[in-house]
């Protein structure tokens, strides 16, 4: 009975350490997951807030906001065309913040290349946000006012820019 109870120590000690170093890894970078599926992770927050509808949303409230056969259209394309870029940009962003961490990890930055790497990853997520955002001013487009007024009230924004 020792022996196996020594048995079951030491198995859930081997669980509980390999548990431990899987949860204390870091993701680089920490919004991967989101990178990796298109989302917006608040990019357009700033568009949303001003009256500037996303396709997205759109798409989910199509039937509340009573979008013709054409806009519907227009939104599935301009949403189709976002995701796409935002996934495409956001494997880019994934690389290059990965190249970072290895950098860092050889041993072998400077503050030159650090410099460098940052302003690449930075330029790489304006682009992204851009994309984001880029799809709320052409999203404004499609809609009628009163469609851009509805939307703010379904979404909980209070509706700013009638025009």
């Amino acid at each position: 009975m020792d022996t196996v109870y020594r048995g079951r120590c030491c198995i859930t000690a081997v669980l509980l350490f390999v548990a431990a170093v899987a949860f204390g890894q870091q993701t680089i970078p920490p919004d991967k997951e989101g990178l990796l599926k298109g989302l917006g992770m608040g990019l357009a927050e700033i568009a949303e807030l001003n009256n500037f509808p996303g396709p997205k949303h759109t798409l989910d409230l199509k039937n509340e906001l009573g979008l013709t056969r054409d806009q519907l259209k227009k939104t599935e394309a301009l949403d189709k065309v976002v995701a796409s870029a935002a996934l495409a940009k956001g494997e880019e962003i994934i690389t290059a913040e990965e190249e970072l961490s290895k950098l860092f990890e050889a041993g072998a930055i400077s503050e030159k290349v650090l410099r460098s790497k940052l302003e690449e990853i930075a330029k790489l997520r304006a682009d992204l946000r851009f994309t984001h955002l880029q799809a709320h001013l052409r999203m404004k487009q499609i809609l009628t006012p009163d469609q851009v007024k509805r939307y703010a009230e379904l979404r909980g924004h209070e509706a700013k820019h009638e025009n």
